[in-house]
């Protein structure tokens, strides 16, 4: 015959059926975050503090040169196109066919902008994704941009020069 069946066994078949539970989670977990991670990693690495997805991204779809980049006081030309998160496109600079000229660091474009280009080398092309808080903010651009838009830019990094290294390279 066999032994009575005592308490002990329905405790330990509890244990391992909480303990797959809890791997199964743990797992599931995992593999969300993992999902999550591969999500953000095609819009781009967070170039900017903050938590993964809290910043600006930027996704480089043309590398540049890698040897020649600006610096904060920077004249930079720059060819971009603004869209909203319904891909209307609401500004570009590629359809005036003029590029726009800011000073690196200046607050000229939105701090998203000035965050990307100051990592960018000549001939660069990226793709940014900027939340609100490096752009137009919680109140946007009426009527332009809505409040707490989140804007996505293609950027162009097209030159830059540096007046004053350029004048005393002249000798002037």
């Amino acid at each position: 015959m066999p032994a009575a069946a005592d308490g002990n066994d329905s405790d330990d078949d509890t244990k391992k059926l909480n303990e797959e539970i809890a791997n199964m989670a743990a797992l599931k977990k995992q593999k969300k975050e993992e999902e999550e991670a591969e999500r953000l990693s095609k819009l781009g690495t967070n170039i900017t503090s903050g938590g993964a997805g809290a910043g600006v991204l930027m996704l480089t779809t043309k590398p540049g040169d890698a040897t020649h980049f600006p610096k904060k006081g920077d004249t930079c030309r720059i060819h971009y196109v603004g869209t909203l998160e319904d891909n209307t496109i609401f500004d570009s600079s590629k359809a005036r066919q003029q590029a726009f000229s800011l000073v690196l660091g200046k607050g000229m474009v939105v701090r998203g902008i000035d965050e990307a280009v100051k990592l960018m080398s000549k001939g660069h092309v990226v793709k940014l994704t900027i939340p609100p808080m490096y752009a137009y903010g919680v109140n946007g651009y009426p009527p332009i941009i809505p409040a707490n838009a989140t804007l996505t830019f293609e950027v162009e990094l097209i030159s830059f020069s540096d007046f004053t290294r350029d004048k005393d390279e002249r000798g002037k």
